[in-house]
């Protein structure tokens, strides 16, 4: 059993919300909280990330989400036509976070993003081919 939903939005940072809502519901039925949490923050994260970074904060291009439930892991593509991100981001481990959790002001402000979607996902992947760039997160069900 299969069940997709396509979202398209512009890089506009007040769309993610809509978008990790719309992906909350989809996934509410399959997954626990503690999962429905992971997905989320790594989908908001990408996305923002999308927006920053690949399209530096503009409006005007367009990014869009794809959202497959399968029987046993949801996977999500987030598409772009932004600069591809160098090679080998995603291959590398990340690297474990440097700073002192009591101290707010030390907190880093940027480069979380890709080590948190890798700490909360099961798989990571990205692509770049003929102008579209693919980023796909999958997280199983549960844990074989």
């Amino acid at each position: 059993m299969s069940t997709a939903l396509s979202l398209q939005i512009d890089s506009d940072l007040e769309s993610v919300e809509l978008v990790a809502k719309a992906v909350r519901a989809l996934c509410s039925d399959r997954l626990d909280e503690t999962m429905l949490n992971d997905v989320e923050l790594s989908v908001v994260e990408a996305v923002n990330n999308v927006i920053k970074h690949g399209y530096h904060g503009k409006r005007g291009s367009s990014v869009e989400i794809k959202v497959g439930l399968r029987n046993d892991r949801v996977v999500i593509d987030i598409l772009d036509q932004a600069p591809p991100m160098p090679e080998g981001v995603t291959a590398s481990k990340p690297a474990p976070f440097q700073f002192d959790p009591e101290s707010i002001e030390d907190l880093p402000e940027s480069g979380m993003g890709l080590a948190l979607i890798q700490m909360t996902m099961d798989e990571v992947s990205y692509s770049s081919e003929a102008g579209v760039n693919r980023l796909s997160l999958t997280k199983l069900f549960a844990r074989q």
